[in-house]
């Protein structure tokens, strides 16, 4: 995990409140909420509303799942509009309008592309003959989404939308919604690499979210408060293989196809979770020089980036790091 949750002992509670967490495995990860409630019981029952809504979620969103919404949507590829749920015409529209924004360093087309590394279940290094057919199935121009009318449109036969980098996010601040619907008042949800925070965690303190050291262990680099905000952190470290001493990675560069190199993690604050969880991908593409320079002309967005030489760049709102305690888990 990416992202790890500090100072949530009970024993660090006020009086009024109680921290309940629960984890369950969700989206081909571990999937934690975490609430200051009233008290247990409630706490349990809204956590349990949650998981719901992220089990509904997966089953719209996986691209892993063959009963899947994305996935039929995918297989009817080249055949017209298909009409999709809201939520996936919702997400899809998204992702559509961040690529827009980062040039196209966040691409949601690049199925294709990973399929064919075959990360993480059957990594090869493919020949570039192999990785230039895939440009025409890539073009964002291919994607057309239509959410009037609850239709997408990938225009050619053996294109792919991919969500895996946006979907996490859009759930975690879903996952929230629900939190605040049955009343709890302060909480976190934990997908992977992406944080979403809410409210106020225990002793009325924002709640603390500890960075992971991309070539370390499980001893986080940095914790940083965050009160109603997002955390989400993309790196090199997730999903590998080495081939004769280099590192081929999960996170590719549209414009070439191959693993991005510069960069092994970056990490976004945001507003939304949706927002921290596509950026982070999108700076790992731009690199260091352009990735710093898109998030400080982005309003509302931070970002610590680290490079190869284990270097580390922050923009210029980036919190100072807090001091993390032990954890409790």
């Amino acid at each position: 995990m990416a992202l790890a949750l500090f100072g949530v002992a009970s024993s660090c509670a006020a009086r009024d409140e109680e921290i309940v967490t629960r984890s369950a495995h969700h989206m081909g990860t571990v999937v934690t909420l975490t609430v200051a409630a009233s008290d247990e019981r409630s706490g349990v029952r809204a956590i349990e509303r949650g998981f719901a809504e992220v089990a509904r979620l997966e089953q719209l969103l996986s691209s892993y799942r063959r009963d899947s919404d994305l996935s039929r949507l995918n297989a009817q590829a080249g055949t017209g509009p298909v009409r999709v749920p809201r939520d996936l015409a919702d997400l899809a529209h998204a992702a559509a309008a961040v690529a827009a924004q980062t040039g196209g360093a966040f691409n949601p087309l690049m199925g294709p592309a990973i399929k064919l590394w075959g990360i993480p279940q059957n990594p090869r290094v493919p020949s570039s003959e192999e990785l230039q057919t895939l440009y025409p199935l890539i073009e964002l121009s291919g994607l057309s989404v239509q959410r009037a009318q609850g239709t997408i449109t990938l225009a050619r036969s053996g294109m792919a939308l991919g969500l895996g980098g946006i979907a996490k996010g859009y759930t975690a601040d879903r996952v929230v919604e629900v939190l605040r619907a049955e009343g709890i008042r302060g909480g976190v949800v934990e997908i992977s690499g992406d944080v979403r925070a809410f409210g106020r965690g225990p002793g009325r303190r924002p709640w603390r979210v500890g960075v992971q050291d991309p070539r370390g262990d499980d001893v986080p680099l940095m914790a940083v408060e965050v009160g109603d905000g997002a955390v989400s952190t993309s790196g090199d470290y997730e999903r590998f293989f080495e081939v004769d001493g280099i590192r081929y990675h999960h996170i590719l560069d549209p414009r070439t196809l191959q693993p991005t190199r510069g960069l092994i993690s970056v990490t976004v604050l945001a507003r939304r979770a949706i927002e921290a969880d596509a950026l982070a991908t999108a700076v790992v593409v731009m690199g260091a020089v352009d990735g710093l320079a898109f998030v400080e002309r982005t309003a509302g967005v931070e970002a610590l980036l680290i490079d190869e030489d284990q270097d580390r760049l922050v923009s210029s709102g980036w919190p100072v790091p807090a001091a993390p305690p032990v954890p409790v888990r």
